[in-house]
């Protein structure tokens, strides 16, 4: 069983200090070098705005300053991954934002403002309105507002679920994102023990994983989600699902550490410019993160 060995930890800690973004850095200190959940939000905070929304890069693919639902949603991501304060003024602050934000237009929110079209961006970020409902992020937005919300807010989450397991249990498209936030909707929802999650609701949600994951490792330099996209810890109720790709996701990733040490990103914006080599930089200290703590949570990593 091959390992994250103790000197490629160490390379890959060099890396993070001195080329990650703060915020990436103070999540792999927390796990690696005795740092605090308190340094995590402090260093997420500097990407929240007045309106309590993400903006200013929290998601890397969108540089615009204002705030946007996809960096927003990803606040909320981050906090259900390191298990942050949810009853936190800057976590209520986030649902308000959404709460005031909401549009009427098939998917509540549009993932990307007009705003960010006058700022670097990836080219699958670029506006265009929504005509359609799709769970990204709305189904992750959801589960906040029912777990953690006002009345306000929950009746709004529970209005957006409907949606969502309606979409959930039928035989529509649903890419690898909306699978993404939806397994967070149900996961949330499971822990408060929601009469929601039946068992067709569960059944489709395996299904929506299965279809989503990619077990070709010779297809993980392109973009498509693997096992552990889906499943970040041995603890996950998904990890008997997607079990016979996982050993082939860690071989594929102790394989293609690059030449700095750490992890690349498996796209680019097409472009080569001073931000985009910046933001493929910043994309390998949230990569490598990541991994490093799904590698942590199987115990892949030498002792």
């Amino acid at each position: 069983m091959r390992v994250l060995t103790k000197e490629q930890l160490k390379i890959m800690n060099d890396w993070m200090q001195t080329n990650a973004r703060p915020y990436d850095c103070a999540k792999w200190n927390y796990l690696f070098n005795g740092g605090s959940k308190d340094t995590i939000v402090e260093e997420m905070l500097k990407y929240q705005n007045a309106d309590g929304g993400m903006g200013n890069g929290f998601e890397i693919d969108m540089l615009c300053p204002f705030s946007a639902a996809i960096p927003t949603a990803e606040a909320i991501f981050q906090a259900y991954e390191y298990k942050l304060d949810c009853s936190s003024e800057w976590f209520k602050a986030i649902l308000a934002y959404f709460e005031k934000s909401v549009q009427d237009i098939p998917k509540y929110w549009e993932d990307t403002p007009k705003e960010s079209m006058d700022y670097p961006h990836a080219p699958w970020l670029n506006y265009s309105p929504s005509t359609a409902f799709h769970p990204n992020p709305c189904a992750v937005v959801a589960s906040a507002m029912i777990c953690n919300g006002t009345d306000s807010q929950k009746e709004l989450g529970y209005k957006i679920a409907a949606d969502c397991f309606k979409l959930l249990v039928s035989n529509d498209f649903c890419g690898d994102h909306d699978t993404l936030n939806m397994q967070a909707l149900v996961e949330q929802l499971l822990q408060i023990k929601s009469p929601l999650i039946s068992d067709e609701v569960m059944e489709s949600m395996r299904r929506r994983i299965l279809e989503n994951t990619c077990f070709d490792p010779g297809k993980y330099h392109e973009y498509f989600f693997t096992p552990l996209d889906f499943v970040s810890s041995p603890n996950s109720i998904w990890y008997d699902d997607v079990k016979h790709g996982i050993e082939q996701t860690f071989e594929f990733w102790l394989s293609n550490i690059n030449e700095q040490g750490v992890w690349s990103p498996n796209f680019t914006w097409g472009i080569d410019s001073d931000v985009s080599r910046q933001v493929t930089e910043y994309w390998k200290g949230y990569i490598t993160v990541k991994r490093a703590k799904i590698l942590l949570s199987f115990g892949r990593i030498e002792k």
